[in-house]
């Protein structure tokens, strides 16, 4: 299996190994990703700008770094940098949950997996939620402490090995891999259920205000801040589920925008994770 890895938050993103170190055991894996933080950026894709691509080394391995959004990394990775079309993009780990229509529709690690869709790829969105201090100290220098690190590394495991496990089964793997969709994974921030991880429908958890006035400045002028979660208290959602500590597995399927069909597949990973 050839995969491509990408993510939204840059090469500089410590999670990214995690992703590239669990994947590689299902094949060749080729690394493109945003040489800056990209998130928020969802589907956008470059138009007016160039778009520079660099060959790096990274955790031991080459890859490419592109001045561009997570789609843009996609697209210029398939149908420019790769010498073969990959037959899976996984994109994250994400620093963060992204849960709910609202978030969804946002990201920019989801955005990539849309840019894989639309190329015919199924595509795998990989996020882990924080904790207020862990994404303080994450947000400061890009750093999560060797302890959190640990515990995200054994939980992300034990979750990725029950999904996988169900995706890429006898009986699911050559429909996941010729079905473009794009399946969206959350990690909680303490995985307690010891189910792991259950299949959950997009919650209707979206962000209110996320904008706050500058004070002083000539012009009106706004800066992002802290999002306020608008939740969906539906206990059977991505949200809730994952808010009780469980790994959650949503399918994003873009096709149904046209009006094709809930897919089977999607019946079936939906029966085996409960």
């Amino acid at each position: 299996m050839r995969i491509l890895i990408t993510n939204d938050d840059s090469h500089r993103s410590p999670l990214l190994q995690l992703a590239i170190s669990y994947f590689s055991r299902f094949g060749d894996v080729s690394i493109v990703v945003p040489l800056h933080e990209q998130s928020w950026t969802g589907k956008c894709v470059t138009r007016f700008d160039p778009i520079h691509a660099q060959e790096v080394e990274l955790f031991g391995r080459q890859a490419f770094t592109v001045s561009g959004r997570p789609a843009d990394c996609v697209n210029v990775g398939v149908y420019n940098l790769l010498d073969h079309k990959p037959d899976l993009v996984v994109s994250g780990i994400n620093a963060g949950f992204n849960m709910g229509v609202g978030f969804v529709l946002s990201s920019g690690t989801v955005g990539a997996c849309l840019e894989a869709n639309l190329a015919g790829i199924p595509a795998v969105a990989l996020s882990q939620a924080f904790d207020v201090a862990t994404r303080d100290e994450y947000v400061i220098d890009y750093m999560i402490s060797e302890a959190r690190m640990a515990v995200f590394d054994r939980q992300i495991t034990a979750i990725l090995d029950k999904a996988t496990g169900v995706l890429f089964s006898d009986a699911n793997k050559a429909e996941v891999l010729s079905t473009p969709l794009t399946w969206n994974i959350n990690f909680p921030f303490e995985l307690t259920d010891p189910h792991l991880v259950r299949y959950a429908p997009l919650g209707k958890a979206r962000y209110g205000r996320c904008f706050e006035e500058v004070e002083g400045a000539p012009v009106r002028t706004f800066r992002h801040h802290a999002s306020e979660l608008v939740a969906d208290p539906d206990p059977r959602v991505d949200s809730c589920l994952l808010r009780g500590g469980s790994g959650t597995v949503s399918a994003i399927d873009l096709w149904a925008l046209s009006g094709e069909q809930p897919r089977d597949l999607v019946n079936r990973v939906t029966a085996a994770l409960g």
